[in-house]
């Protein structure tokens, strides 16, 4: 089920706007049974949302910051999931070792190189990694690393949203950051 913005419980850190997210969990092709390892949760609205269209898996959502894991615990219990594990610290330090098959990384502190490598030694041979950047330079570090590791058919999409705002009697559209969506497959490696 598709959640709005105005949905969520929000705080101070920024959230993934909900026509982005419905990109991104479109891209994740999500299964009843995917394991979700969701890097750099922040306020939790992908893993949330992902999280109600996984009916026999689960998400374990990864965040190092403080005011960003008492607003996805709230919204965890807002939309009264059983299915979402939260976990505080690093990636990929956090990550458990265990098979999964599927990862979103929304943020990685510098660390993608070794997410990725995490990625590549424990998802499962069907694994999807989705992977959302705001900035030029990190769109470029992930292609880059992408490259090294030996991904193919490398998917990126990017998306600019504009939300309508009244200014008296007029509707003036207002554009968010541009993000781009970067897609690939285990199995292109």
């Amino acid at each position: 089920m598709h959640i709005y913005d105005k949905d969520f419980v929000q705080r101070e850190l920024p959230m993934t706007k909900q026509e982005v997210r419905a990109v991104t969990v479109a891209k994740l092709q999500l299964k009843p049974n995917s394991i979700l390892i969701d890097v750099g949760a922040g306020t939790g609205t992908i893993g949330i949302e992902c999280a109600t269209y996984i009916s026999n898996g689960k998400v374990i959502g990864i965040e190092k910051e403080e005011k960003g894991l008492e607003t996805i615990k709230e919204n965890i219990k807002k939309f009264n999931l059983t299915n979402y594990e939260l976990i505080h610290g690093r990636a990929p330090e956090a990550i458990p070792n265990i098979a999964y098959d599927r990862m979103f990384i929304g943020g990685s502190t510098g660390s993608m190189k070794n997410i990725l490598e995490h990625f590549i030694k424990y998802s499962t041979v069907d694994a999807r990694l989705v992977i959302n950047t705001i900035t030029l330079e990190s769109l470029n570090d992930t292609m880059s690393l992408l490259k090294e590791y030996g991904f193919k058919d490398i998917e990126v999409v990017n998306m600019m949203v504009s939300r309508g705002k009244k200014i008296g009697p007029y509707t003036m559209m207002y554009g968010e950051n541009p993000i781009y969506i970067i897609t690939v497959d285990k199995n292109s490696l």
